[in-house]
């Protein structure tokens, strides 16, 4: 009675052992054929969440990085404008320049306000410039608005604001997008001769008064010009520093955001991959041991037969 118990026992020891064994065996060759630690998400719970968690990670910066690449566009596109209107604002300054001079006559002053009304017309379009989905660059955050508009007395006025539209990236930074047709036309200072401000003008205000000094040959309204005109350029120089800044600064989140991808797929990696070769070697290992087990439960059972019989 006590030996059919003990080989009972033992048949079913080792029938569990190599159940257990197989199991382990048919786990590793379904990872080595899918390549992932956790064939199904029932294996490893923790894992699997882990996995997921860090593929969204993934996922939001990858958003970034197409959102960053999106906003330098718009980045050089405006700095393609602004260095077009500092062209023609240079010109302009070469213009008044020679028109304060007494060799000039009236009639080639006229021909000068000709030049400046086509370089003021210019930069009004390049200042209503739109970017790829319709919205206008320089509006501020009223992108639908025309921002700058020429009134019947040949004045431009502002319709955008004064507030600039910016991103928040997935890690909570606000990124400025462009700089507001407020800021693009900058603001200059009229003084009289105590040095009181009794003004305040724009670029488009200064070309105005420009091309009406050169009309009527007024000869100190054009003198006037001169350093109003140097004036607007240097904002419009000063805009172009701010957008290489924001450049830069695009350009130093993306290399971050590409970075953390690179951790982070580390990471998901060692939680979700396979090591073939340690995989390999256990499958390997395993293997041996069940038939290794097979072959005692074999010699066993044959033991315990005849023993049976005898």
């Amino acid at each position: 009675m006590d030996t059919k118990i003990s080989t009972a026992q033992y048949f079913k020891m080792m029938n569990d052992l190599m159940t257990t064994q197989q199991g382990k065996i048919a786990e590793l060759q379904s990872q080595l054929s899918a390549g992932k630690k956790n064939v199904t998400p029932s294996t490893d719970v923790k894992a699997t969440t882990s996995s997921l968690k860090l593929s969204q990670v993934i996922s939001n910066q990858e958003d970034d990085i197409r959102n960053l690449q999106s906003i330098n566009a718009g980045y050089k596109e405006e700095e393609a404008i602004m260095m077009s209107m500092v062209d023609m604002m240079q010109r302009m300054e070469d213009l008044s320049i020679a028109a304060r001079s007494d060799t000039n006559s009236a009639n080639e002053l006229n021909i000068f306000a000709i030049e400046v009304e086509g370089y003021m017309d210019d930069i009004r379009g390049l200042a209503n410039s739109r970017d790829s989905n319709g919205h206008f660059l320089f509006a501020g955050t009223k992108v639908t608005t025309l921002p700058f508009v020429k009134k019947a007395d040949g004045s431009v006025e502002y319709k955008g604001n004064q507030t600039e539209s910016k991103l928040e990236l997935d890690t909570g930074y606000k990124l400025p997008l462009n700089i507001s047709g407020h800021k693009l036309a900058g603001v200059i200072e009229r003084k009289n001769a105590l040095g009181v401000v009794t003004s305040r003008v724009d670029m488009f205000k200064v070309m105005q008064d420009f091309v009406t000094a050169l009309k009527t040959n007024d000869r100190t309204a054009v003198e006037q010009s001169i350093s109003e005109l140097q004036t607007v350029s240097k904002n419009l120089n000063s805009n172009l520093v701010d957008n290489g800044l924001r450049q830069s600064l695009v350009e130093e989140r993306r290399h971050i955001s590409e970075e953390k991808i690179v951790i982070y797929k580390g990471l998901l990696s060692d939680a979700r991959d396979v090591d073939y070769a340690t995989a390999v070697t256990q499958l390997s290992s395993d293997m041996l041991a069940l038939e290794a087990a097979q072959s005692t439960f074999a010699k066993v059972s044959q033991l315990s037969i005849l023993n049976f019989i005898r």
